[in-house]
């Protein structure tokens, strides 16, 4: 316990270097018409974040002192507001600003103003604000012309998901009910060399079935989803007009997989999409995102609320759209499946300054108690992005799941079968595949320092120098990155790997094989809300209580067994974790029974880990 105490005092300082001058990113520097629609974002620096007493004080108490009176005892977002934000002279001037040239305002939060109007009005009032007084500079972090609608330029966020085309097989062994059965719940479709994992599968091998026979199902607790563009009617798309399936989807999912009625909000918290020729291609890949996302968050809490936060374009309104959802309290947890690798943040010109600003939606959430979960990514250890420009793939994760205030997803490969009248329960990495190029993500960050958690976890530095090949002919220098002391990804992780897959209802059908951390995050966030919905005590940030427990109970924490009783899943298995027997992301490897840069510190047995916290 002294430990302990000693990490609670400790302030952890995000390792961003952030310039003395604000950043000012025009829609000039994109190349958009002075008519063009858009958003602009003015990022603030939250107040009293280092001070004794402070922010980092808060959450270190709030998370990681178990004797503080403060320990998971959360706050509300008019306390984060009047203690963090900046004063309230610098939220006037700069919408006069915005206003005085145009602009419309559409929110305003305690480190982010967002405003809407045409590029030549963004661009005027980012140029009024690079000359503002010092008393209103110090305060601001970025200014982001977001462009929307029309164009797909800027920086654009990732889904994380892989899709197997499989739909006629699929569509074959589901009218022939070629299931797989395990301790007699339809869990698997077997074809060929595949094990399609069936939604009532996924509560059964995750220990969920006592809990949900208790009616502990995630009732009374609210996921949230933000994804670009939601689930688009595609014969609406194609012909330039908007429309939401996400609802009519996961009815029909519900209704094939035999699951209860989802509770499902869809709101657009920066305003509704517009599709056209430019962006109808993303459009549609972010409805399958989308789909995914609610359909399996709701598989492991099928008693939970769900919340769609769309945001109208894959640039940073969907951090706006995560800041919504934690300043107007609406969620317990929130699901990210989307990322961008971090030596895209580093390339020239570098813009750290962004992260700094992101962190700071995370660090609310988790002063709120609301628990942010995000994919580690699907491409192993790498940033597969630079072969498209001839340039070689490097080490890089993904963000957000890099930012120290969210739980990091990484992906396995399940697999089960009977032997015998028991289960053989296997989940080994989702291995790094140099053909297909993917896997699950995980690695070191290059921004920020490892967690307290992980301090006290003392993770491993599989390799303390890492060579940056791509970095190193942008930059014309050997670039070689020091990982040890930097914050180490994913936390934990689920099945991804899309020879285990599962199937998703998609603009009225079923689609698979779907895979990817894409899966894994909304499964991890669903079993989250299913635990939550069964104890007193507000969980939050889910990644420190794994890190406390593991600290405490070292290889105890997890269920060792992989040949366990049929029946004895309906009655909860020990260990609050299932370890990851083994495997690689292309970089690192697997260390059973710790955490490692693969799938962090193992999977969530959902009986087991409301046991240890009830």
């Amino acid at each position: 316990m002294d430990k302990l105490i000693a990490i609670s005092i400790l302030i952890l300082i995000s390792a961003v270097a952030v310039s003395a001058q604000p950043l000012y990113i025009t829609c000039a520097a994109y190349g958009l018409y002075p008519s063009s629609f858009t958003h602009v974002i003015i990022w603030l620096q939250l107040n009293n974040v280092t001070t004794p007493n402070g922010l980092y004080y808060l959450l270190q108490q709030q998370y990681y002192n178990p004797q503080s009176p403060y320990f998971h005892k959360f706050i509300t977002p008019q306390q984060f507001s009047e203690w963090y934000s900046p004063p309230q002279y610098v939220f006037t001037y700069i919408e006069n600003v915005l206003q005085s040239n145009g602009l419309s305002i559409l929110g305003t939060y305690p480190m982010a103003i967002v405003a809407s109007g045409n590029a030549s009005a963004v661009d005027g009032a980012l140029s009024a604000l690079s000359s503002a007084p010092q008393q209103i500079s110090q305060w601001i972090i970025a200014g982001e012309c977001v462009p929307i609608g029309y164009f797909s330029k800027g920086l654009r966020y990732k889904p994380e998901y892989i899709y197997v085309p499989m739909d006629s097989a699929v569509r074959a062994a589901l009218n022939a009910k070629n299931f797989t059965y395990l301790g007699g719940v339809p869990a698997q479709l077997k074809i060929r060399n595949f094990e399609v994992w069936l939604p009532r599968g996924l509560q059964y091998i995750y220990d969920e079935m006592p809990l949900l026979s208790q009616g502990i199902n995630g009732g009374g607790v609210k996921i949230g989803i933000v994804d670009a563009f939601g689930d688009v009617n595609f014969t609406l798309a194609e012909q330039g007009v908007y429309q939401n399936t996400a609802s009519n989807d996961l009815d029909l999912f519900d209704k094939v997989f035999g699951l209860p009625p989802a509770n499902l909000t869809v709101i657009y918290p920066v305003g509704v999409p517009t599709v056209t020729p430019f962006n109808y291609g993303d459009a549609l890949g972010w409805s399958y995102e989308t789909a995914l996302d609610l359909e399996y968050a709701h598989t492991m809490a099928p008693g939970a609320s769900l919340v769609l936060a769309v945001s109208p374009d894959a640039g940073d309104d969907l951090f706006i759209a995560v800041e919504y959802l934690i300043n107007n309290s609406m969620v317990d947890f929130i699901s990210l499946s989307w990322g961008l690798p971090e030596d895209v943040v580093l390339a020239p010109p570098p813009t750290p300054q962004l992260l700094r600003a992101y962190d700071e939606v995370f660090m609310q959430a988790a002063a709120e108690g609301i628990g942010v979960f995000a994919a580690s990514g699907d491409w192993g250890a790498f940033d597969i992005f630079w072969q498209y420009f001839g340039l070689p793939i490097e080490p890089s994760v993904i963000y957000p799941a890099s930012d120290p205030w969210v739980t990091a997803v990484g992906g396995t490969s399940l697999q089960a079968y009977m032997a015998n009248g028991n289960i053989v329960r296997v989940e080994s990495a989702w291995n790094w595949n140099a053909y297909y190029m993917w896997g699950s993500g995980g690695g070191y960050s290059f921004f920020f320092n490892e967690t307290p958690g992980q301090l006290i976890a003392r993770i491993a530095y599989e390799r303390p120098v890492i060579y940056e090949p791509t970095l190193s002919e942008l930059y014309g220098y050997k670039y070689f990155f020091y990982t040890v002391g930097h914050r180490g990804v994913p936390d934990v992780a689920a099945d991804a790997d899309p020879f285990t897959g599962v199937l998703i209802a998609i603009n009225g059908s079923l689609s698979g094989l779907w895979g990817g951390t894409s899966l894994a995050t909304p499964l991890t966030a669903g079993m989250t809300a299913t635990v939550q919905s069964g104890l007193s005590t507000r969980i939050g940030y889910l990644a420190p209580t794994l890190y406390l427990m593991y600290s405490k109970y070292g290889k105890g924490v997890y269920q060792w067994n992989t040949s366990i009783s049929a029946w004895s899943l309906f009655q909860g298995l020990g260990g609050a974790l299932f370890p990851t027997f083994g495997g690689e992301n292309g970089l690192y490897n697997v260390i059973v029974g710790s955490w490692n840069p693969v799938d962090g510190l193992g999977q969530l047995n959902v009986y087991g880990l409301y046991s240890a916290l009830r």
